[in-house]
């Protein structure tokens, strides 16, 4: 038992460096900087060097990407199930909260303006970073092998995997580094909603399509409002 949680904390804190990592060079300006074809890259660095790390944690502790959630069973279901959540987190921000905490004067709505600079084919540079990197690694991450893999040690037992999600939604918010009250709001609700969408289904299809779209509307949706 020892050995199992001190093994899945070395994986949180390798995979969360990783996420770091990754991103460090392009943000220095390196590679061509944190833009453009930089940001497909990212992207791409996070889902070759945290996917296997995952691998091999879970083939240490016995599991496999099954066992926290990967499978294709009911996916039409869980995608459109995720899909509601990830439009009407969106209707929610676009027509509420960011015009009512600042709109094109908030931080984030500033820097993906600047991350895109009024250039359109940025988007499709953007989305292997959002559906990639956010959808499809954070979420198996931090929600399947965060949650999943934890309560695996514990032999499924409810009270850990309630005490891993309480944990995973607060670790997904804070590694995003959020600047105040408002950043912990856009990041802590829809970090609810994925593990919500994990612990309903018990698959990670649902989180992962509520988090790839919700990336790729946002992205979309703010340039035509606020450039």
């Amino acid at each position: 038992m020892i050995k199992s949680l001190a093994l899945w904390f070395s994986i949180i804190i390798g995979g969360f460096i990783l996420f770091i990592i990754t991103q460090i060079p392009f943000q220095m300006g390196l590679f061509g900087g944190y833009e453009g074809a930089g940001l497909t890259f990212v992207g791409l660095l996070q889902a070759i060097t945290i996917i296997p790390l995952l691998y091999m944690g879970l083939r240490f502790l016995k599991m496999n990407f099954r066992s926290i959630g990967v499978t294709t069973d009911n996916w039409k279901k869980d995608s459109l199930l995720g899909a509601a959540v990830a439009i009407g987190w969106a209707l929610v921000q676009f027509i509420w909260i960011i015009p009512h905490t600042g709109g094109a004067s908030r931080e984030d709505v500033a820097e993906i303006l600047m991350m895109l600079d009024s250039n359109w084919v940025n988007i499709l540079w953007y989305l292997p970073l959002g559906i990639i990197g956010g959808g499809i690694v954070e979420e198996l991450y931090n929600r399947g092998f965060f949650i999943g893999a934890l309560a695996g040690i514990f032999k499924d037992s409810k009270f850990v995997l309630y005490i891993a999600s309480a944990f995973s939604i607060l670790f997904f918010a804070a590694g995003h580094l959020p600047a105040g009250f408002v950043e912990w709001v856009d990041l802590l609700i829809p970090g609810t909603a994925y593990t919500l969408l994990y612990l309903y289904t018990n698959r990670l299809t649902a989180p992962m399509v509520a988090h790839g779209l919700w990336n790729t509307i946002v992205v979309i949706v703010v340039p035509i409002l606020y450039s």
